[in-house]
């Protein structure tokens, strides 16, 4: 909640400056003269600060100093008496938000604690943002049309209508955990808050959870000042904690008071702070043996899996392999000035029939790999690593070994990876049309799409016309 700070020596303007804001959901706290305000900014930081320049024990801009040397993003709005606009100009220069004059209206004030506050969180946001990528994804960036990737992308649309609850993520590493995520947050309506993430086995067990609920000046020796968490910075956003399933035991106590009730302390900090979240864990953890193994708390999981969604591992969609192929290849073909490099179609067979434990991460670096590694002649077999190389065939189940022929020869004869695409879409449509007897409405059920969506590609292959 915004903690609003007034420092003025009249009464009247303390108590209907008081009123007012905490009329409006602020917490408001008041102080008469110079030395309880310092005192109080010793150990907290509130969100903004009215202050007055003549206090009975100094001048406001010796305060404005002060509150500048411990966070010049507090906004500061000076007070001003008896049109004293040199020395508001003068507090505008040493950074002050904004000034009123005496007397003022109560709306102008409402606007202008609204305005600071949004410019603050801006700020903070960017701070944390400004080495991250800001670049949205949407689900429509997840490629895959697989029936794993359709009935998740069925359960994406329907948390798209949830304001907020806690979803957890699980699969493997490098199944896309983190693409899913912030495709979830910029589906939702928190989509133009903050999404703020923070990886659970990055860091060591007191400076997690410092950066995650922050910490009061002087909680522990290197406390010089008080530290903002990401849980705070990410009110009314989204709150992404990757990896949970290695949280230290013991923060996973207050994780799940957190979660229960959405308020927690700083370290070393006495109030309860509350926030407004939507929290999305994930894990390549198999947290039923955690729990087993008394590594992870069985209620923390229950509090954490309200909506728990999988993303497949890439052998279970080995569908989308061609897919995937096709937009890494001309997202490295382009980066790289190679635009046009063929693969073979040894290669192409290759990439289908392989298990890809590491999965998309795999694909995507190996492409790249081949991609700067390649000649202008193109990329063939004995460029591949050597696991590629060892002639382990898919399992007999598996899609690849339908599908791989007719990738690898429209590869061959064109060239182009999105004949191979079209190639291998054709296969998959005809398979399932000959499982189902020929009834499209089976048939798209198989293939997870609409029968109107099958429809448009039977008339665009020229396939089972009648």
């Amino acid at each position: 909640m915004t903690e609003i700070a007034i420092v003025d020596d009249e009464k009247t303007v303390l108590k209907s400056l008081q009123i007012g804001l905490s009329r409006c959901g602020y917490t408001v706290a008041t102080f008469s003269n110079i030395s309880t305000f310092t005192e109080y900014l010793k150990d907290n930081e509130p969100d903004m600060v009215f202050l007055d320049l003549q206090l009975p024990d100094g001048h406001g801009l010796e305060v404005l100093q002060d509150i500048m040397r411990v966070n010049r993003n507090i906004p500061t709005i000076i007070i001003t008496a008896h049109g004293d606009i040199t020395s508001a100009v003068q507090a505008m220069k040493l950074g002050a938000f904004d000034y009123i004059s005496k007397p003022f209206d109560l709306d102008v004030i409402e606007l202008l604690v609204v305005k600071a506050c949004k410019e603050r969180k801006l700020v903070r946001e960017v701070e944390h943002h400004r080495n991250r990528s800001h670049q949205r994804t949407t689900v429509d960036d997840i490629i895959g049309k697989s029936p794993p990737m359709q009935e998740l992308f069925a359960k994406m649309k329907q948390l798209g209508r949830v304001d907020a609850t806690t979803v957890l993520l699980l699969g493997e590493s490098g199944t896309g955990k983190d693409l899913l995520a912030k495709a979830i947050h910029n589906q939702s309506s928190r989509k133009e808050q903050q999404f703020i993430e923070i990886n659970c086995a990055a860091l060591p067990e007191q400076l997690l959870e410092s950066e995650l609920f922050g910490h009061e000046r002087g909680a522990f020796t290197d406390a010089k000042n008080l530290k903002v968490g990401l849980a705070e910075l990410a009110d009314g956003g989204t709150l992404f904690l990757d990896e949970i399933g290695e949280l230290p035991l013991p923060l996973q106590a207050k994780l799940l008071k957190f979660l229960e009730t959405k308020t927690f302390r700083r370290i070393g900090g006495t109030s309860e702070l509350k926030v407004d979240l939507f929290i999305i864990a994930s894990t390549n953890s198999d947290l039923d043996q955690c729990i087993a193994d008394k590594t992870f708390r069985e209620d923390l999981y229950y509090r954490l899996s309200v909506v728990p969604l999988t993303m497949p591992p890439l052998r279970a969609r080995a569908g989308d392999i061609a897919l995937l192929v096709s937009h890494y290849w001309k997202v490295f073909t382009h980066k790289f000035h190679k635009r046009g490099l063929p693969l073979s179609a040894e290669v192409c067979e290759a990439l289908m029939k392989y298990t890809w434990p590491g999965n998309i991460r795999e694909l995507k670096n190996l492409l790249e790999q081949l991609v700067i590694l390649s000649n202008e002649n193109g990329v063939f077999l004995n460029d591949l690593p050597n696991r590629f190389l060892k002639k382990e065939a898919s399992p007999p189940d598996h899609p690849a070994n339908e599908q791989s022929t007719n990738m690898s020869e429209s590869m061959h004869s064109e060239g182009s990876l999105s004949d191979a695409v079209d190639a291998l879409e054709i296969d998959t449509i005809k398979q399932a049309m000959r499982k189902s007897g020929g009834v499209k409405a089976k048939a798209a059920q198989k293939l997870g799409i609409s029968r109107y969506a099958l429809l448009r590609k039977l008339k665009r292959f020229s396939l089972f016309q009648e």
